[in-house]
């Protein structure tokens, strides 16, 4: 096997299912691979669903608010830890439903539920203390709180299967390949 530059961490590369072998879940003891650890899924997972997040809010105000091409989206910081540790969750449920045989719209009902749930839950605790970046009360009829719009029901249940799909599935076959250091 060809030697690669050192990745981000040292002596390793991050590779996508291992250089190309697939690893099964159970397979955790590949020769000269390691696992992604959770930090790293977390980071993964946080800085993609808010740049998701970002993106969104962008386009919906194109759209639906201002028509302004300059695309500026938001989002809070407090995202990156409910979207890192969320779908840190959802990956180990995905995994769960999988091995029940759970098909995908109900995996997708799943995954809304959670999300309604989840951002219910950090909503009310963020308004608390003045920090919800999100109020969904003057723009939608059917709202709880302000915390979440049953309006977005089929934005969560395509993104959460988007995600899944695209997210979570890559990044628990992604491994680190153990490269050893050249001596001088």
């Amino acid at each position: 096997m060809a030697e690669a530059p050192a990745g981000p961490m040292t002596g390793s590369v991050p590779l996508c299912q291992c250089g190309g072998a697939a690893l099964d879940r159970t397979d955790r003891k590949a020769v000269g691979y390691s696992r992604v650890s959770w930090p790293y899924r977390v980071a993964f997972y946080a800085i993609n669903a808010f740049y998701v997040e970002v993106a969104w809010t962008a386009l919906y105000a194109y759209l639906w608010e201002n028509g302004d091409l300059k695309l500026v989206g938001y989002s809070s910081v407090w995202s990156l830890i409910i979207y890192g540790l969320g779908f840190c969750f959802i990956e180990q449920l995905y995994f769960w439903l999988l091995q029940r045989n759970i098909n995908l719209v109900t995996r997708g009902l799943i995954y809304t539920f959670i999300s309604f749930a989840v951002e219910l839950a950090f909503g009310l605790v963020l308004q608390k203390f003045g920090a919800n970046s999100w109020d969904y009360s003057k723009q939608f009829t059917y709202h709880l709180y302000g915390c979440i719009a049953l309006e977005y029901a089929p934005l969560w249940f395509f993104g959460s299967l988007f995600f899944e799909r695209f997210a979570v599935i890559p990044c628990t076959r992604a491994a680190f390949q153990q490269v050893k250091e050249k001596s001088s």
